[in-house]
């Protein structure tokens, strides 16, 4: 396997001391200019490269073509990655990126000064590696490895086969994406124009393995109207939304929080919630593997209010519900190519093969629906949306090699 540690390090670099934050707040599309700016420079690196088919979207969508390099018909493939970054951590401020070589285990400073230290208890993929070249911020930014660390692997694996023009592949498709982090990536993306057989994300954990299960996702909505009166003289009149939203939010089973769950078990969740005399309202994240399970909870919360109503008749309690992405498995056991190829690819390269199902959603998750099949691999970063956020280099090696067999895999044979 060729040693990619030194180029990925330095395309890295380049890209994290780029600010790309999203912003949850923005209603513009993207949701920050930085993200515009940080697609440009993608896309001269792009046009450097001598890729073919270049567009940058006005919803900063950015797609390019690697055309193929030998004759024939085959698959198509597609390798996306996020261009935005977590939102708290990284705008208005320069990311440091700090080398830590050879780890050896145990904790990790990451600011002495801070009191920044990652220890494996809170990040178990550390364990696997002992050895690697590590990567995190300065501790007083994120590290922003998700997703740059996923477009990094992609322009070395880009710059690997350009610069190796025996190494045989079909056309390979890319696509570099806004707003994933505030759950709008795939909002825009033409999915026939770029005219995948099936594609991959590259925004997975460290160790993860290659994904494509992931939880089906609803979030409902509750408002209330109560009655009000004057607080010395409410007795037999007022009916408090306040006290409403609170008896709502204990009658939920506390064996069904995200807080107690954990591997293939659903949850529902209070995510947001604002009340006064006259009215409050809430939103809450229902999630599970099985749309079965996800249907049950949301009828679980329909019964409780229709219980609440009778205690307070007075007030009026409105349930919203919004299903927002779907669990990919389904559909893609139906075309399993994609997984097949990347597992034959990440076991020859060494990687772990067998992904956990997601406890979350993915862009391609939500491009599976919209007709691309899209498992999500592994990126190799660990700890995001903080401080404590790092990246293998060695892994982030391996992963470019796999890429590189599986754009080879894909012209030697029909998966």
């Amino acid at each position: 396997m060729t040693n990619f540690k030194n180029q990925v390090l330095e395309t890295f670099t380049k890209y994290a001391q780029i600010e790309s934050g999203s912003d949850f707040k923005s209603e513009t599309t993207p949701s920050t200019q930085s993200q515009v700016e940080f697609a440009k420079i993608l896309k001269a690196d792009l046009e450097l490269l001598g890729l073919k088919e270049i567009k940058l979207s006005s919803t900063c969508h950015l797609t390019a073509k690697l055309p193929a390099n030998i004759e024939g018909k085959h698959p198509v493939i597609g390798f996306l990655a996020h261009m935005d970054t977590y939102p708290e951590g990284t705008i208005g401020r320069k990311v440091q990126v700090c080398l830590h070589p050879n780890y050896k285990g145990g904790d990790l400073t990451i600011n002495k000064e801070r009191g920044i230290i990652l220890k494996p208890s809170v990040a178990p993929a550390l364990s696997k590696c002992i050895g690697h070249d590590l990567i995190t911020s300065a501790g007083d930014t994120l590290l922003g490895a998700d997703d740059k660390a996923g477009i990094a692997i992609i322009m070395e694996m880009l710059k690997y086969l350009i610069s190796n023009p025996e190494i045989k592949h079909g056309d390979i498709k890319i696509a570099f994406t806004p707003d994933e982090e505030i759950a709008r990536g795939p909002d825009n993306f033409d999915v026939p124009a770029f005219a995948a057989d099936f594609a991959y994300t590259l925004d997975g954990e460290c160790g993860d393995g290659i994904a494509y299960e992931n939880f089906n996702a609803a979030t409902l909505n509750i408002d209330i109207k109560g009655v009000q009166a004057h607080p010395g003289q409410a007795k037999g009149i007022m009916e408090n939304p306040v006290r409403i939203l609170a008896d709502i939010i204990s009658r939920w089973p506390e064996n069904k929080l995200a807080e107690t769950t954990e591997g293939r078990e659903g949850f529902l969740t209070f995510t947001e919630s604002k009340a006064d005399f006259a009215t409050a309202s809430a939103s809450v994240m229902v999630r599970s593997f099985e749309e079965k399970e996800l249907r049950a909870m949301i009828a679980e919360m329909e019964d409780i209010l229709v219980d609440i109503r009778k205690k307070y008749p007075g007030s009026e309690i409105d349930l919203k519900t919004t299903y927002t992405y779907k669990n990919m498995r389904p559909v893609i056991d139906k075309d399993p190519r994609a997984v097949k190829l990347a597992k034959e690819a990440f076991e020859e390269c060494g990687l772990c093969a067998d992904g956990a199902p997601i406890r979350g959603g993915t862009d391609g998750a939500r491009l599976t629906y919209m007709g691309l099949i899209t498992p999500n691999l592994d990126a190799g970063y660990a700890t995001p949306h903080g401080p404590f956020e790092w990246a293998s280099l060695d892994q982030m090696s391996k992963i470019i090699n796999a890429l590189v067999c599986i754009c080879q895999k894909t012209v030697e044979r029909e998966p």
